[in-house]
């Protein structure tokens, strides 16, 4: 998967674990003031992808990991019902990838993995907003604008400052 070409299968699995440099480098493309509302979209994308991946390597660490995981995944479904009705992504479906079998994080990782999500989702935030007036598709500006509210949910979820909408069963 490349910054430009995010999954578009359903049920796509990748067999190598994603870090959290993979994450930084998306971030970091995403403070690059030529990006264009379509070019931010992809990223946001490549980025929303690499965090889900990440995610679900964090989630093995420890079962507090695994509820804030569980709150990011619906952020992650709403990311990506969202970002599916710009324009950039009218000839593409948008499904978020899964893993066949992550690998946990060793512990000396899970802080430098929830700084990396942490710092995507504010990063994004700010690029969606700077890039949304000059989006020349409605569609586009519409989901840079609403989206970059929805994206801070991410790292809310991250951070343990954001419930979950599933019951917990016992």
């Amino acid at each position: 998967m490349t910054a430009d070409t995010p999954p578009a299968t359903p049920g796509t699995t990748f067999s190598d674990p994603v870090t959290p440099d993979q994450l930084r480098v998306i971030t970091e493309d995403l403070r690059t003031d030529a990006l264009d509302a379509p070019g931010a979209l992809k990223r946001v994308w490549s980025g929303v992808c690499l965090a889900r991946l990440l995610g679900l390597r964090l989630a093995l660490a420890d079962p507090t990991w695994q509820q804030r995981q569980v709150n990011a995944e619906s952020v992650e479904h709403q990311l990506a019902r969202d970002l599916g009705t710009s324009a950039t992504f009218t000839d593409t479906t948008l499904t978020l990838p899964g893993a066949a079998a992550p690998r946990p994080l060793a512990p000396g990782e899970v802080d430098d993995a929830v700084a990396a999500l942490v710092e995507f989702s504010g990063t994004a935030r700010q690029r969606m907003l700077a890039v949304a007036p000059k989006a020349p598709q409605w569609h586009d500006e519409r989901v840079l604008r609403h989206d970059s509210l929805v994206i801070a949910q991410l790292a809310a979820a991250w951070m343990g400052e954001r419930g979950s909408y599933r019951a917990e069963s016992r």
